[in-house]
């Protein structure tokens, strides 16, 4: 074992993860960790990708099930095998267990084997310790025992390294007295010594002065009971279960915390545990949280597996950071086990790692509570951490009071079955006269009011295959997007501007909020929507459903409605957008006919936008950052996608080519674009370079994600989604990365507007706008 400063022992374990080696076939030699649900096949997006021809896309997949691990075959075209058995049920493994896909096989390896491989160690003699206090072991030796008898120049010199050995002992075992005699929780000082200075530490902490001096144990738990009162449960992102005598969490989605609670209230205590991130990036976090009484209120304690910690509260859904993230050396990384510890007596709160204090605080926001561990998740997708060892001291006489258990051990919560694609409804009110007959183009409502002219039919009009959105169930009680921020994350800046449908009203309104926290919520425009800002955020454009004041408006962000100007007063024009260099306007209309052509504010008046003398058919048009260019939704010859064109029309360039790409927009810096679609089968994100190359998706998911805008920088990319089963602001790094949620708006952008569904198009003709 690894000594520390003051005599602490760094405690660590194997790693309880399995790994598969494949000792056949084209992949021989790679060795791969098995996650507590692993898929093995060739496409790119499973676990464990396999080169074997005669693997199929999805061939296998291996899980943890009531502690056991569970090879299944997944309808694969060749078959599995275990041990040359074919496998057509779940079949248990052991260690060494061969297992055949097509060509490939490879061996089962469980980390028991390295266990048992190890000499057993011999404890020493435990130092006395203070009256109610769990005993502190020493490290251990083993010694080998010889196999012939050596000479006598042999023996002279073992005995010499025996007597240097006895007095090492001695030492160590005296040192350790001394620490034990100081360690946290006894009345005497415990300065902390200082990590590696990044300018971060905090400063030296002591142990509270009012902490007990005697302790009781009156609770722990080795997890190998799997009824021990644990939640134990798995949704769509996580995993909570018993297996291989430890309690484990996993988390597969970025930017989202999942915990498992103990189901006990109790006030005053010192809690320790055995904790170890088996899997995933190491910026990921995990630890304890304490007097947790509903999901927005709590403490949390983070270390990270790059070897940082962190303190934080989480009251009345307010986070507070207590202790920002420190780095420390006494927190093990690269896999390793830390043995974590709270104390908490009154207001004093107090955290260790290994046996070394990281820092004290006094906090009286919450003073009981439930308490149990964590996996949480920020920029990297993916993290497995397990727990084990749990002990728990409470003051003679505190008392503990059991909490009924949330999940019942193996239960499927909700969230786990796969969403269902949905139509928001049309109100009967709105449904239109027998002699009026609808066509569903966009997925929506086209009304035939109109017969289109010669000019308005240069090119076809997009045909997008649903303007539905698929409504993912909400997360379950013990996970949330609600996160503190990552290590050198900087909170969003700016405001955000964006519509929101009211089902009752049938009709929609537009807010913005801080689009950090979605603070400073303020309602900018009653019965409106498709909004849109100018580039410093003076003013505003929208859509107005007021059956009284229908068309497009204009006026100053702080103004009034009643005074603003009505540029467009047509049921049929749609999505308005202000020039970031002049303020002029750019929107769509389908006043010509069923196919939207787009329209320009010219000398106050707006005028259809022409290319070689026809009307310039398309939709959700904005304007490039110089004002010289505009992206916009259409068709060019018999090709359906996103166009690029010079404001008098000349140059148009096709950059994509899927008829339900839309709501494009030019990064600031006019080399990207970035669009929603539904062209792999669900709406999400997408960019493609200026001159059309390098598409690729920036979001994947079983939600519906969209209306894309950048950030005033062109740093990030915010966008609404309705993952989790709430509508809510998102933004990501411009490959797609780190995305992270922000605030729920508290209703939908889809839907149709009562008393005029022939114009309204649901979320596919509305936008967000990301303002300074």
């Amino acid at each position: 074992m690894d000594e520390k400063l003051h005599g602490a022992v760094t405690q660590t374990s194997p790693s309880m993860a399995p790994k598969l080696e494949v000792v056949q076939g084209e992949n021989i030699g790679e060795l791969f960790k098995v996650k507590l649900t692993t898929k093995i096949g060739r496409e790119l997006d499973n676990d464990i990708v396999l080169l074997d021809p005669r693997v199929s896309r999805y061939h296998a997949e291996i899980l943890l099930e009531q502690g056991q691990w569970t090879l299944k075959d997944l309808g694969s075209a060749n078959g599995t095998q275990v041990n040359g058995t074919v496998v057509t049920i779940p079949t248990p493994l052991q260690a060494d267990d061969r297992i055949s896909f097509g060509e490939t096989v490879l061996a089962f390896k469980l980390p028991a084997q390295s266990q048992a491989e190890t000499a057993p160690v011999q404890p020493v003699a435990s130092p006395t310790v203070s009256p109610g206090r769990p005993a502190y072991t020493p490290p251990t030796f083993s010694q080998a025992q010889p196999q012939t008898r050596p000479p006598r120049l042999a023996l002279i010199a073992g005995s010499i390294m025996l007597l240097i050995c006895f007095a090492a002992l001695f030492l160590v075992y005296f040192a350790l007295t001394r620490s034990e005699a100081t360690a946290p929780g006894s009345m005497a000082a415990n300065p902390t010594p200082s990590g590696p200075d990044d300018g971060n530490n905090q400063p030296a902490a002591t142990q509270p002065a009012d902490t007990p001096r005697e302790l009781v144990l009156v609770y722990e738990d080795d997890f190998s009971d799997s009824f021990g009162g644990w939640d134990d449960a798995f949704d769509t992102f996580t995993r909570k279960v018993y297996g291989n005598n430890r309690y484990q969490i996993e988390v597969n989605t970025s930017n989202l915390i999942a915990w498992g609670l103990a189901n006990r209230d109790v006030a005053n205590f010192e809690i320790e545990v055995e904790a170890k991130q088996e899997d995933g990036d190491e910026k990921n976090s995990y630890g304890l949280l304490f007097r947790f009484q509903d999901r927005n209120n709590f403490y949390r304690f983070d270390v990270s597996g790059d070897g940082y910690y962190l303190l934080s509260k989480f009251v009345e859904g307010e986070w507070t950071n207590l202790v920002d993230w420190t780095a420390s050396e006494f927190i093990n990384t690269g896999g390793a086990a830390n043995i974590l510890k709270v104390s908490a007596f009154g207001p004093d709160i107090t955290i260790w790692a290994n046996g070394q204090q990281l820092a004290a605080i006094k906090d009286e926001s919450l003073n009981h509570g439930n308490f149990g561990f964590f996996a949480s998740t920020f920029a990297d997708p993916f993290t497995w951490v397990s727990y084990d060892n749990l002990k728990m001291w409470t003051p003679p006489g505190e008392e503990m009071t059991a909490i009924p258990t949330a999940t019942r051990p193996g239960v499927v919560v909700a969230a786990a079955a796969a969403p269902t694609p949905t139509v928001t409804p049309i109100p009967p009110t709105a449904t239109p006269s027998p002699e009026v007959e609808l066509e569903l183009t966009d997925g929506v409502a086209n009304s035939p009011l109109a017969t289109p002219t010669a000019e308005a039919t240069l090119s076809p009009e997009p045909t997008v295959t649903s303007g539905s959105t698929a409504t993912p169930v909400p997360l379950p009680e013990y996970a949330s997007r609600d996160q503190t921020l990552a290590r050198g994350e900087e909170r969003a800046a700016g405001q955000i501007v964006f519509p929101v449908y009211d089902s009752e009203r049938g009709t929609y309104d537009i807010y913005i909020a801080d689009i950090a926290d979605g603070g400073n919520l303020r309602l900018l425009q009653a019965d409106a929507s498709q909004p849109a800002l100018t580039q410093d955020g003076s003013e505003i454009a929208y859509r107005s459903w007021q059956p009284d004041r229908r068309g497009l408006f204009a006026r100053p962000i702080n103004g009034e409605d009643a005074n603003a100007w009505g540029f467009d007063l047509f049921f049929e024009s749609a999505r308005p957008q202000f020039s970031p260099v002049d303020k002029s306007l750019i929107y769509h209309s389908r006043t010509g006919g069923k196919e939207p052509a787009t329209y320009r504010i010219v000398n106050g008046v707006g005028q259809v936008m022409r290319r070689d003398g026809a009307p310039i058919q398309g939709k959700a048009p904005k304007w490039s950052a110089d004002g010289q260019k505009f992206v916009y939704s259409s068709c060019l010859g018999g090709t359906c996608g996103i166009i690029l064109s010079n404001v008098d029309g000349t140059n148009p360039i096709q950059l994509t080519d899927h008829p339900s790409d839309t709501n494009p927009e030019i990064s600031p810096d006019g080399s990207t674009v970035v669009f929603m679609s539904e062209r792999a089968g669900n709406w999400e994100v997408y960019r493609v370079d200026i001159d059309g190359g390098n598409l690729m998706a920036l979001t994947s998911d079983q939600a519906s994600d969209g209306l894309p805008t950048w950030s005033p920088d062109g740093e990030k990319i915010a966008f609404v989604s309705n993952r989790d089963g709430e509508w809510s602001i998102w933004d990501m790094d411009l490959d797609g990365g780190n995305k992270r949620w922000h605030f729920v708006i508290n209703g939908t952008v889809d839907g149709f507007v009562r008393h005029d569904v022939a114009n309204s198009f649901g979320w596919v003709e509305e936008n967000i706008d990301w303002i300074p």
